[in-house]
């Protein structure tokens, strides 16, 4: 799933805002100048640069930016749908991809400053599109065979996944021979010649699908035994509602209930076991709340608000905000807007616009005397010798 540009884990590189700040007072050296950029690419060979904020936004379309994690040239690049206003930190190389089909970037920069750099190796934007093609299902069955049941084999031009309810069953693919048990699974390819057998004293109930499918088994699904896990089992019983049922559209379930089943055969030596405690609604929730909190955190730098009036706001207990700052951020609300504020501080003493007494005020802080123990306890030094320093 990607992340939008209000995902918390998109803060090392930005901030986000609900509008266009006012960019007049936001340059230092130069001009800002804003540029309408049409975008079709799905590949990025080039990033941009500035020494300055840039700030993105997008008119239309989807747009993806994507950002450098590190200054270092091999550094990874991480992905983000632009979502509301960026402003991307200054010295991030930055590059943008078109989700749709086409789409269309706002980029406000100081051109002077910027710089184009190529990079070593393209990046390109993978859509999410279906790889397995399951044309058609031919035949269904469901059979119970008692002993000296014998099958003496086939080999046709489909696919064909054979399933075991209860009992037993030996087979033979190619020759090769093979013992199913009970919640045992196997698919024999196009043009594989297959047979089955029970002894004397086995009783097999399976299920066999018989389908097309437009795509090549790989060879680690081939003539191999599959110990069907929970997840396969519970999907094979949808599939069989779905193949049995006259409602609507039910046969369009049971070719996706047959694609989810090849797909977890296809991830069986990859997929780890799910922890039941884990919900991934729960944890989108937890995450889309997270996001909106913290821009919200943002943009209301200047009010004086505390935990309190974020919990009222959101709607969520004091603990329950807590545990949501520190499982994600590993740190509490209440230290996180105090460093969201003494770092705005930093930046309005670089500006030399404001006194310490103003910014104090400006950012909500109770006294001046608050702000400068809070500020040297940040960052080492008071806001007085820290500004006395930039001037030297």
């Amino acid at each position: 799933m990607l992340k939008r540009t209000t995902h918390y884990q998109f803060q090392p590189y930005g901030e986000i805002f609900y509008e266009l700040p006012d960019l007049s007072k936001a340059a230092f050296d130069g001009t800002y100048q804003g540029e309408s950029i049409p975008l079709k690419n799905k590949t990025v060979t080039h990033v941009s640069v500035s020494k300055d904020p840039v700030y993105i936004g997008c008119k239309s379309g989807i747009v993806l930016l994507v950002v450098q994690k590190g200054d270092q040239p091999d550094a990874s690049y991480e992905q983000f749908v632009v979502h509301r206003i960026v402003k991307l930190n200054r010295n991030v190389r930055y590059g943008l991809i078109s989700i749709s089909v086409s789409s269309e970037a706002m980029v406000y920069s100081i051109p002077h400053n910027c710089q184009t750099l190529r990079l070593p190796e393209p990046i390109t934007f993978e859509p999410i599109e279906t790889r397995l093609h399951i044309e058609e299902i031919l035949a269904t069955y469901y059979q119970v065979r008692k002993g000296d049941y014998v099958f003496p084999g086939e080999a046709h031009q489909y696919y064909e996944l054979i399933y075991i309810d209860h009992g037993s069953m030996e087979t033979a693919v190619e020759g090769k021979d093979f013992h199913l048990e009970k919640y045992d699974l196997m698919v024999y390819a196009p043009g594989q010649f297959h047979c089955h057998h029970t002894g004397p004293d086995q009783n097999c109930s399976y299920l066999t699908v018989i389908f097309r499918m437009n795509d090549a088994l790989p060879e680690a699904l081939e003539n191999r035994i599959f110990h069907s896990r929970k997840d396969i089992y519970q999907v094979l019983c949808r599939f069989m509602k779905a193949i049995q049922s006259d409602d609507y559209l039910s046969n369009e379930l049971s070719i996706l209930y047959l694609k989810e089943v090849m797909i977890l055969l296809h991830q069986f030596d990859h997929k780890h076991a799910i922890d039941a405690n884990v919900n991934p609604m729960q944890i989108h929730y937890e995450h889309t709340l997270l996001n909106e909190i913290l821009v919200y955190i943002n943009n209301n730098i200047y009010s004086a608000f505390t935990v309190e009036d974020l919990c009222a706001k959101f709607s969520v207990s004091r603990s329950s905000l807590q545990n949501l700052f520190r499982s994600n951020l590993q740190i509490s609300p209440k230290q996180y807007i105090s460093e969201k504020k003494l770092s705005q501080a930093k930046q309005l003493i670089q500006e030399h616009k404001h006194t310490i007494s103003e910014i104090s005020d400006m950012l909500g802080f109770t006294s001046i005397h608050y702000f400068s123990r809070k500020f040297k306890a940040q960052y080492g030094v008071s806001p007085t010798d820290y500004s006395k320093s930039i001037n030297q």
